[in-house]
């Protein structure tokens, strides 16, 4: 798995080396100093190099082979992890990302993740939110020139040396005692609209 984690590290190292990302908005997450972050899960591969993460933080990771994986490349990008998920270890691994937070760190969740069904969000980041205060940082790319994979989440890799677009929304605070669905909701609908927001801007570069 280490072993795997690595190469898996260098392919992406290597891979978003080759990216001419744009970031839109960059002064939403630049200005905001503790965060929840939230993308969709097919965004991932793309958002471990070339998002403007802050350090220390710490993401929310499965249990399974893949999970593991996933969680060693995030080390090696300086990123840490809370095993489990909405299927699995999931109660234990809430009770970490809170703690992480309370401790200074930002907390990142791919809401439709592990399983999906893609791009419909869970409630996990806004419990996440009542519990800890923190704002919610909406984030989304999109890429000129890409392959998506079989999975479930019709996984996005850039290809080489293509153009891509990451979109930062502006980050929003759900109060305590609010209506989890309400606010899930309001998580799905900004997702997709940030990310809807960033296919046509890489739509607009392919003619430019």
């Amino acid at each position: 798995m280490r072993f795997l984690s690595l190469l898996a590290y260098l392919l992406v190292r290597l891979l978003n080396w080759t990216l001419r990302v744009r970031h839109v908005r960059p002064e939403h997450i630049e200005g905001t100093p503790q965060y929840i972050l939230v993308f969709w899960h097919e965004q991932l591969v793309p958002l471990m190099g070339s998002a403007r993460w802050k350090r220390p933080i710490t993401v929310m990771i499965s249990q399974s082979k893949d999970g593991e994986i996933v969680a060693g490349v995030l080390r090696l990008f300086g990123v840490e992890s809370a095993r489990g998920s909405s299927t699995r270890g999931g109660s234990g691994a809430m009770r970490e990302m809170l703690r992480e937070a309370r401790a200074g760190k930002s907390i990142v969740f791919t809401p439709d993740g592990p399983r999906g069904p893609a791009r419909i969000a869970k409630e996990g980041v806004v419990y996440a939110a009542q519990m800890t205060g923190l704002p919610i940082m909406p984030m989304a790319y999109a890429s000129q020139r890409k392959k998506l994979l079989r999975s479930w989440d019709r996984m996005m890799v850039p290809l080489p040396f293509s153009k891509g677009v990451c979109v930062y929304g502006a980050p929003f605070v759900v109060p305590r005692h609010s209506d989890a669905e309400e606010w899930r909701a309001k998580v799905e609908q900004t997702l997709n609209e940030l990310s809807a927001e960033a296919e046509r801007l890489i739509g607009e570069s392919r003619t430019t």
